[in-house]
C-alpha cells in the first residue's frame, strides 16, 4: 500500500477519528479472532492480516468518498 496513504490511515487513528472500536460489527469480529488464541496475543502474521485489511478498508473509503466528492461537483 502507498507509504503514505498509510501514514494517513494511523494519523487518523491516533486523532480519533478513525475508531474501529466504535462499530459493533468490528468488536464481535475481533472478539470472534482474538477467542481462537486463548493465550491472548493473536500471531504477528494474524494481526499483520487484521491490520492489513484495515488499511485496505480505509483506502477503498477514501478513494471512493473522493470520487463521490468529484462527481457531486458535476
Amino acid at each position: 500500500m502507498n507509504e503514505q496513504l498509510k501514514d494517513f490511515f494511523f494519523d487518523e487513528i491516533d486523532r480519533g477519528r478513525l475508531v474501529f472500536e466504535d462499530f459493533p460489527e468490528y468488536n464481535d469480529l475481533f472478539r470472534q479472532s482474538t477467542a481462537l488464541f486463548p493465550d491472548g496475543d493473536l500471531p504477528e502474521p494474524v494481526f499483520n492480516l487484521l491490520e492489513a485489511a484495515n488499511c485496505i478498508s480505509f483506502a477503498h473509503g477514501l478513494k471512493l468518498g473522493l470520487g463521490l466528492r468529484e462527481w457531486a461537483a458535476l
